[in-house]
């Protein structure tokens, strides 16, 4: 990334295998600029929006990397679709799952943004800054006043959006469940939606149906619909994408 006085910040990432890093790398549409056997094994790839390099750490783990970069980009969801229509066509599908997997665009207070994890762990955070700072897509705002619930489905869209951690933004919201009455209708359609995306993410398949069925279940008017867009859409992939499965 280039700073505002004309520097310019390289991340170097670890990896196990530089062949697999390249090869991943390659298939989103990276150049590789440099290769180097001797005296250790070292890569380099660019693409238009970064640049990144990659050196040997044999004893990495990818589930216990802490490596990550922020990118911020002016056009995320153009970037999001070339990535994904590239892995595609090298894959055959756009990996969800494991390593390498990339995630969705998702809207945060700060960020509209999606997380790529290379075969090695590395996590790519690739975010596009809002028009106003701290601005919130209009269907957050479910509440003038942040409930019990509200607060446990920000935080879980955050662990599972922002961090990545389905794990804890299950257990987040599984712990104010009992309290979903009290919620208006559309946080917990929103809530359900997130649930169910989280579960199918780990592969938990039953609940992810579930949670599904609850969402589907709950009585919507035209106004409401409209507030849940996202989330609509959201549900929708997620039964496609389990319906294929």
């Amino acid at each position: 990334m280039t700073t505002k006085r004309g520097g310019t910040v390289i991340p170097i990432f670890p990896c196990k295998s530089i062949d697999e890093q390249l090869a991943f790398y390659q298939a989103l549409g990276f150049e590789l600029t440099y290769r180097q056997a001797k005296p250790n094994l070292y890569a380099c790839v660019r693409h238009r929006m970064m640049e990144i390099h990659f050196f040997v750490l044999k004893q990495l783990e990818p589930s216990n990397s802490y490596s990550m970069c922020y990118v911020s980009v002016t056009d995320v969801d153009a970037l999001y679709k070339e990535f994904c229509e590239n892995l595609k066509r090298a894959y055959q599908k756009v990996p969800s799952k494991g390593y390498p997997r990339i995630t969705k665009v998702n809207n945060l207070a700060e960020d509209r943004r999606f997380n790529l994890i290379d075969p090695a762990g590395n996590r790519l955070l690739i975010g596009q800054k809002h028009a106003s700072p701290g601005q919130i897509p209009n269907d957050r705002n479910d509440e003038a006043r942040p409930s019990k619930f509200s607060n446990a489905f920000e935080t879980a869209y955050k662990l599972a959006y922002a961090k990545d951690e389905p794990a804890d933004a299950a257990r987040v919201l599984d712990l104010v469940f009992s309290k979903a009455e009290e919620a208006p209708v559309t946080l917990r359609y929103k809530a359900y939606v997130l649930r169910a995306d989280v579960a199918a993410s780990v592969d938990e398949l039953h609940t992810a149906k579930a949670f599904i069925e609850k969402a589907e279940h709950l009585p919507l008017s035209d106004r409401e619909l409209e507030e849940v867009m996202e989330a609509a859409e959201r549900l929708n992939e997620l039964k496609s994408n389990m319906d294929r499965d």
